[in-house]
């Protein structure tokens, strides 16, 4: 069974929000480097916001061939230090067109979260966020994933340098009666992929090119993912940059959490 949505307009609406997004950070500046720990009043960046027209993966070629976008902005709640943030990763087979260019998964993550201040600690500063998220992909069964989650995310930052591990409680489900329930988890082995933490890795190099390096797994199970980004400035551009994005492992996406892929892809990141 294969639930697909028209290209158009998920498409239109992501691109809305992805302008929403992106016109409040060009429009201020911000003491930190890292867009994932700045701390702008209002609505700003979160997560990296990219477009990859083109991906190579060993399951996920040919015609499937798939263009990833993600868009992540945050919005500061009435100056306070607690925080708002949306994240949306697409994967779209725009080159199947025989199968009218269907959205194959989109996995959506809000999350509510408090960000401690900023204390030296041996030439950075160290901080912290805590929160909660739910990350679905509004599948109905037997494709619906979701879980939801507790965290605590520890930093040590350096003005070309960000460590950011986060760790991960997800809160009980009720087990499913049949795989077509609506009701019970979705997915109740996910953690033996995802595992309980992430580690983060962010470094800029002169000339302003840049790396993002995340690992998670599951020391018990021997499952975990890798994605490694290189960025490198577009020309006379404030934000956007040239990127090359690299996963392998599991934990892509959620319908594919139990499953090892490796991809490729190219393209543009809006700002990092």
């Amino acid at each position: 069974m294969k639930l697909t949505v028209k290209a158009g307009s998920v498409l239109a609406k992501t691109l809305f929000l992805l302008t929403l997004a992106a016109l409040p950070a060009r429009a201020q500046e911000t003491v930190e480097t890292f867009q994932r720990i700045r701390t702008a009043p209002g609505l700003s960046l979160h997560k990296e916001m990219f477009m990859l027209p083109v991906t190579f993966s060993n399951e996920y070629d040919g015609a499937r061939t798939e263009a990833v976008f993600q868009i992540s902005a945050k919005h500061r709640i009435f100056n306070t230090p607690i925080y708002f943030a949306y994240t949306q990763i697409s994967f779209w087979q725009a080159y199947d067109r025989n199968n009218s260019a269907p959205f194959r998964e989109t996995d959506y993550n809000p999350e509510l979260f408090w960000r401690t201040q900023r204390l030296p600690f041996y030439g950075g500063e160290v901080g912290a966020d805590i929160g909660v998220e739910h990350e679905s992909n509004g599948q109905k069964p037997p494709l619906s994933r979701s879980w939801n989650l507790l965290y605590g995310c520890p930093y040590y930052y350096r003005p070309n340098f960000l460590l950011y591990l986060k760790f991960r409680y997800r809160f009980p489900e009720d087990a499913k009666t049949s795989p077509t329930d609506a009701v019970g988890d979705d997915n109740p082995d996910i953690t033996d992929y995802m595992g309980y933490s992430d580690l983060h890795l962010y470094y800029r190099f002169a000339w302003h090119h840049g790396i993002h390096l995340m690992i998670r797994g599951n020391l018990s199970t021997g499952y975990g993912g890798v994605v490694f980004d290189y960025s490198i400035p577009v020309p006379k551009s404030e934000l956007s940059c040239f990127t090359i994005r690299f996963s392998h492992g599991y934990g892509e996406s959620l319908v594919d959490y139990k499953r090892s892929l490796t991809r490729v892809g190219f393209g543009i990141m809006f700002a990092r």
